[in-house]
């Protein structure tokens, strides 16, 4: 995991985190409760010794003060949360009855303070996200955790893709999503790219050279002795003379066709070629420009992507590949995670051999990140005032209190003896001038 960024937490982590904050809060408030009962009963056995034992008096001073210390604090802490006792008194309740005030506040100091793009450029350049990535991907057990989270995505995808429901909707969309290409231009492109230099050239080669070896084959050659013999009707039958010629006009037009693919084969500016060359081009050309044509082939393709046939490829290498992920997924040293282990380790590697590269990451995250920021920064801040505005008022009473309330809880503490102390003092200095 990247260093300087938190790890996800599981909903048993954060519960148990909850009850550990709700026990301290409880021992601490106990705490503050035991300290005003034990205050109150000091002033009590103070004001009963004191007649005999003038010591006492100090002691009543202290037990005195720190009660009126603890019980101020005390009503100045829950005045925030609820009316102390019951009692509706006036700024009492403070945070639900400013819920919506507090929550508007908070969304626009976030955004102005922690979303600011200053801030944000500080922060992305303070963390070096280039540098950091380095070293997570050249850690080890870095590169493990991201193949098990490619791995734990892509078996979930898997899972939810083999739905009743989702496939056919997924097939739908790969339909329309095909039937949507130009394909005329996507045809024409290719032809574009093959006829750069010639290279369609080598495809006539090919188609020669397997033409030629097509010939030499003998089944092919009786095949064409039988349909040339079948067609010579003024030779009688009875002669038996229809093969033997059609053999002697095979020899004569096979020897002419080889002399004519040799001739292509060699010479590479043959008329043949260059007509070969005009037909591409021309073929091109109506891809793009002959509205007949491209209709008629967008007609074929739209037929072509919604015919049952090709519905049930899809559906059949859907199935195919599904089965492949979970296969190789669930293997402890499948292809996709060794493969992913590979990539992140060497990429890793060569980021560490070339830090321009790791200033690059920077610059672009800092082109990247502060425009967005800006753009968003007043929504995020309205987001987070509207989530706190939908919240319960003792749903945020208790999830600040949980929160901070331990914290308020020691105030009390201190207002116990501190007021005590004070009292104690201003008691001792009234004794010093009598």
């Amino acid at each position: 995991m990247l260093s300087g960024m938190p790890p996800t937490k599981s909903p048993s982590a954060a519960g148990d985190r909850e009850r550990v904050k709700r026990a301290r809060l409880r021992f601490v408030r106990a705490t503050a409760v035991a300290l005003l009962i034990a205050a109150a009963l000091l002033y009590i056995g103070a004001e009963a010794l004191l007649p005999g034992h003038p010591w006492a008096g100090y002691a009543a001073a202290f037990g005195q003060a720190a009660m009126i210390g603890a019980l101020a604090d005390w009503f100045a802490v829950v005045a925030l949360f609820r009316h102390p006792l019951g009692i509706p008194l006036p700024h009492t309740a403070i945070i639900p009855s400013n819920k919506h005030r507090i929550a508007d506040n908070l969304g626009e100091f976030i955004q102005s303070r922690f979303l600011s793009p200053p801030k944000v450029i500080e922060a992305i350049r303070t963390f070096a996200p280039g540098r950091r990535l380095t070293r997570w991907l050249n850690r080890p057990d870095s590169v493990a955790h991201l193949g098990r989270l490619l791995t734990e995505a892509l078996l979930r995808l898997a899972h939810v893709a083999d739905d009743p429901r989702l496939r056919p909707f997924l097939i739908d969309v790969l339909q329309r999503q095909l039937s949507t290409i130009d394909g005329p231009a996507v045809i024409a492109r290719i032809l574009d790219m093959l006829s750069e230099n010639r290279r369609h050239q080598i495809l006539l080669d090919e188609a020669l050279a397997r033409l030629d070896a097509y010939l030499q084959h003998d089944d092919v050659r009786d095949t064409l002795v039988r349909a040339i013999a079948r067609n010579i009707e003024f030779v009688p039958s009875t002669l038996n003379l229809d093969e033997r010629v059609g053999r002697i006009i095979l020899q004569r037009l096979y020897g002419a066709l080889q002399t004519l693919l040799q001739d292509v084969r060699m010479d590479h500016h043959h008329v043949l070629r260059q007509r070969f060359d005009e037909a591409v081009f021309d073929l091109t050309r109506a891809l793009r420009e002959d509205g007949a044509l491209r209709r008629d082939i967008q007609h074929l393709q739209g037929e072509l992507v919604f015919h049952p046939e090709t519905v049930t490829a899809m559906q059949h290498l859907f199935t195919q590949i599904r089965a492949w992920l979970l296969h190789d997924l669930q293997m402890p040293q499948g292809h996709l995670n060794r493969r992913v282990a590979e990539v992140a380790g060497d990429l890793g590697r060569m980021l560490a051999s070339h830090r321009p590269t790791q200033d690059w990451i920077d610059e672009q995250i800092l082109k990247l990140v502060p425009p967005v920021i800006e753009r968003y920064r007043r929504t995020l801040g309205e987001f987070i005032a509207a989530q706190l505005k939908t919240w319960s008022d003792d749903f945020l009473v208790n999830q600040i209190e949980l929160n901070i309330g331990r914290d308020l809880q020691f105030i009390r503490l201190n207002g116990t003896l501190v007021g005590g102390t004070v009292g104690l003092l201003i008691y001792a200095a009234t004794q010093i001038w009598r």
